[in-house]
């Protein structure tokens, strides 16, 4: 019953949080709206016999790119579920309603995880459904598989709980969501070519939830790869738990 009354509690005030509101909204927009445009891009490069301008896209598959770039808005939802209680100093009424604490982390989680999939399910349908305005999603060359599809939001959850879990370690919600976007957008795509263990940091790991086939030899591929980023975001949890528990709030 405590878990549900703060789950209930957890619900209300982030669904009346104008930021959290506008980042899931914008997130979707945001990505069907890039997924058309890319799309029609990348295939109307195709269609004028030149390849060079695609930058390596494929039309049928380019909207994935933009949803790789789409878990800037759910690692923004996950710092935000922190931030906003530490900034205006509300966690110590949150944890006077609720005393059992390890009852308000893991609804904080379960919210995180439901505003995601809740941001992750209409990006992921509307961007695979508009490119089909740019290409004939009839051919085989346009058809995406289920898996790869479920990979994204499966990726964007586990990328937003991790930044959520940085987020309490860190008691800082602008700090972790800094620190997962410089990590996810600059630091790994520059590690990458310098050496292979970059495939292991977490968001290169579960980037390979949606990784088409054939899969690279040396790459982990889906299973591999989502087990390494669950690894990440289930040690960050863990420490998370222990010192939301242990900490003292401050005002």
């Amino acid at each position: 019953m405590t878990l549900a009354r703060a789950v209930r509690a957890e619900s209300t005030k982030l669904l009346t949080l104008p930021l959290f509101l506008y980042t899931a909204a914008g997130t979707v927009l945001l990505s069907i709206g890039f997924s058309w445009i890319t799309t029609a891009l990348v295939a109307s490069a195709l269609a004028a016999g030149k390849p060079e301008e695609t930058g390596g896209l494929d039309a049928g598959s380019a909207f994935l790119t933009i949803l790789h770039f789409g878990q800037i808005g759910v690692i923004l939802l996950g710092a935000w579920t922190v931030h906003q209680e530490l900034d205006s100093g509300s966690l110590r009424s949150t944890l006077i309603a609720v005393p059992q604490r390890s009852a308000v982390f893991a609804s904080k989680a379960l919210v995180v995880s439901g505003g995601v999939v809740l941001t992750a399910i209409p990006s992921v349908v509307g961007s695979t459904a508009v490119r089909c305005v740019a290409v004939d999603c009839s051919t085989e060359d346009a058809r995406i598989a289920p898996d790869v599809l479920l990979g994204v939001v499966l990726y964007w959850i586990l990328i937003a709980l991790f930044t959520y879990a940085l987020s309490v370690i860190l008691r800082s919600g602008l700090a972790a969501m800094s620190a997962v976007l410089a990590l996810a957008l600059i630091v790994s795509t520059y590690l990458l070519p310098i050496t292979p263990a970059a495939k292991f940091l977490p968001d290169q790991a579960g980037a390979q939830l949606y990784q088409q086939p054939p899969v690279p030899v040396d790459a982990l591929g889906p299973v591999g790869g989502g087990l390494v980023l669950l690894a990440w975001v289930a040690a960050a949890m863990g420490g998370a738990v222990v010192l939301f528990i242990r900490q003292p709030v401050r005002s």
